[in-house]
């Protein structure tokens, strides 16, 4: 996890409010009737939280 918080951290403002968009996206189109369902919920919750975390970092 480490590795993808650097990377994101490299990321523009307007870069990684776009990844927080596509990860919301993808959210939003997943088939809840799939039996991986749960593992790529879960998958984008924890992106979402690494933006979230980067974002933070850089309001304080």
């Amino acid at each position: 996890m480490d590795d993808e918080l650097e990377a994101l951290r490299w990321l523009t403002v307007d870069e990684l409010a776009a990844a927080r968009r596509r990860a919301i996206k993808a959210w939003n189109l997943l088939d809840r009737s799939a039996p991986d369902y749960a593992q790529r919920q879960a998958a984008l919750q924890r992106e979402l939280l690494k933006i979230r975390l980067v974002q933070d970092e850089r309001r304080s």
